[in-house]
């Protein structure tokens, strides 16, 4: 009745048709077979629609995941770490240096900028001096060597494989967490794109324009904060930790006393035993306890207490 069209309406009304009854024709039977086909064209066009918007977010994943699998597996990523830090260096000269005349270059926010990027100790003057401050690759040659030397230097002092270590811990984190922000990013778009429809453009051709915008920006970031972590982390390598000191046989001592505590730890069996053993000794500063032996079996709970307190036998050991 959905797709049937005026015509099958017509017929309903005109012989007064309940809705709840079955109807059973020829012409039936033939509107609900083109029913279900004007159903499956619009499900497989959705489909596809579907398929095109999932396949702009399968390149980017095949990007990002096999930057995560180079990680994982342990690769050596010091050369590219090298090429991130020139692109990072260069970009960063290109924002100070954008204007097309060099005496509107501003130099100061440039020097400071390298400056919290690896820590420089160069100067404006000293820049002045070394190179020509009108020449933006000049520039950009002087600032990568001075980046590439603080590289190698923090290098020499981790450690070739620690280093690389590091480097591949960062770049997990940053890569991490910008993918998580980028896939956010990725559905709002998806949900409103739809809406350039209205202004004579195709959704497909908008998201996949943005798309691409996005994810360039994404990997922007995640080069740009590996280097500057890379530049600013701090390693703090944990000693081994003190194996603990476990007791030794000789340690052990044992009371051979005829009483019945005695009688009762030696009736509860080696397992305990075994226990005691192997715990590990707290300190061999503290006092040994002994067991207080009763060799008074006589005495009764009335009498004084054979320890010399003072105190009836019931109120004192007797307790």
């Amino acid at each position: 009745r959905l797709f049937a069209g005026d015509r099958i309406h017509g017929i309903m009304n005109r012989f007064k048709i309940p809705d709840d009854q079955p109807m059973e024709a020829g012409i039936l039977s033939k509107q609900i077979e083109n029913a279900q086909k004007k159903v499956e064209e619009q499900n497989f066009v959705a489909r596809k629609n579907v398929l095109k918007y999932d396949d702009v977010m399968n390149t980017q994943r095949l990007v990002i995941y096999d930057q995560r699998r180079r990680v994982l597996v342990g690769e050596d990523l010091s050369d590219e770490v090298r090429g991130w830090i020139t692109e990072t260096v260069e970009t960063g000269v290109a924002q100070f240096t954008d204007s097309e005349f060099a005496e509107d270059w501003d130099l100061d926010g440039l020097v400071t900028h390298m400056q919290s990027l690896n820590g420089t100790d160069i100067t404006v003057e000293e820049l002045r001096d070394e190179v020509e401050v009108t020449d933006r690759a000049a520039l950009s040659e002087e600032f990568v060597e001075d980046a590439l030397e603080t590289y190698a230097e923090r290098e020499q002092a981790l450690g070739a494989d620690l280093a690389r270590e590091v480097e591949r811990y960062i770049i997990l984190q940053v890569v991490d967490q910008h993918w998580r922000e980028h896939l956010e990013s990725m559905d709002y778009l998806r949900e409103g794109v739809h809406l350039r429809a209205f202004a004579q453009k195709d959704p497909l051709v908008e998201y996949r324009g943005e798309g691409h915008i996005l994810f360039e920006e994404l990997t922007g970031t995640i080069r740009q904060e590996v280097v500057f972590t890379l530049f600013h982390v701090s390693v703090q390598v944990e000693e081994p930790a003190l194996e603990p000191m476990h007791a030794r046989d000789g340690d052990l001592h044992y009371e051979h006393e005829t009483s019945a505590g005695a009688d009762a730890i030696a009736a509860a069996g080696a397992g305990a035993a075994t226990a005691v053993a192997n715990a590990p000794a707290r300190s061999s500063a503290l006092p040994v306890q002994r067991q207080v032996v009763n060799d008074h079996k006589d005495v009764g709970r009335n009498d004084p207490c054979w320890c010399g307190s003072g105190k009836k036998f019931k109120k004192c050991h007797g307790a």
